[in-house]
């Protein structure tokens, strides 16, 4: 009986000595106390967050942006230009090759970008101190870039036009000789090479009389039209950077985040053996 006493008073020391407690854990509960009662240094780290903040903010260059949408030219249903490759013309075109000046640029042109639908469609955006400033650069681009389209557009449509007139003079020359050996024709209408030479110019003006036809519906409004801004440059009065709003924020956040972490390493500290 001692022994069965003794060794049911051994077993409940076996579960506590399984079970040990350490002394580094820590609880919600504590950890919000140490919180509490450094809530200054808290308090303060956010409070040097959002000043620093605040003067980045004021300091920061206000931009604004404008933006604009072109048509690129066609003719005869093909554009004149690749709407891709003329995006990336364009920021080369205004982009300094030093990547500080680009930085530091402005008035600049921020992005062009072709519709994902349909790629002659080009929207543009440019950057400013000012509203205003954002939207006349914006229009010096643009008017510069409808003068350079024009010519490469007068340049494919005089030479299509200049086709429609040989084939049409053509046409004209052909019928004109056709209708005069018709008429000798039918003097002697017994000859086979006459009948056959008026069968083979025939069918050739067919074929032209075909070619002008499509030639000049190529030619027509709706397949044929030069660059054209669809809308305007427009402004925003809303600033696009620096997002003050959103930069204030993030820096509450974080300086209560950074005041938090020296609250804990602080009772760290005080906690270590001298």
């Amino acid at each position: 009986m001692p022994l069965e006493d003794n060794a049911g008073a051994r077993q409940p020391q076996r579960a506590n000595a399984a079970t040990p407690i350490s002394e580094d854990e820590i609880s919600l509960r504590d950890l919000w106390e140490i919180i509490a009662k450094r809530k200054w240094l808290v308090f303060l780290s956010m409070v040097v967050c959002l000043g620093l903040a605040a003067v980045y903010v004021s300091l920061a260059t206000t931009i604004y942006e404008s933006k604009a949408v072109v048509q690129i030219g066609k003719v005869a249903g093909q554009p004149v230009d690749n709407g891709l490759q003329l995006a990336n013309r364009l920021m080369n075109q205004y982009t300094p090759v030093n990547t500080v000046q680009a930085k530091k640029q402005m008035p600049k042109l921020y992005a062009v970008t072709p519709d994902k639908a349909d790629g002659s469609i080009l929207t543009l955006e440019a950057q400013g101190r000012s509203p205003q400033e954002a939207q006349q650069y914006l229009q010096g681009v643009i008017q510069r870039l409808l003068a350079e389209d024009q010519q490469r557009y007068q340049q494919i449509v005089g030479t299509r036009q200049a086709q429609l007139t040989q084939l049409q003079a053509l046409y004209q020359g052909m019928r004109t000789s056709l209708d005069t050996k018709s008429a000798k024709g039918q003097v002697d209408s017994t000859s086979a090479l006459l009948l056959l030479e008026q069968s083979r110019r025939s069918d050739a003006l067919t074929n032209i009389q075909a070619a002008i036809a499509k030639m000049e519906n190529a030619l027509a409004p709706n397949n044929t039209s030069p660059t054209v801004q669809t809308l305007p440059p427009r402004y925003d009065p809303i600033p696009v950077a620096p997002k003050r709003g959103l930069i204030l924020v993030l820096a509450g956040l974080g300086g209560l985040m950074l005041g938090v972490f020296l609250a804990l390493l602080q009772n760290a500290l005080r906690k270590q053996p001298a």
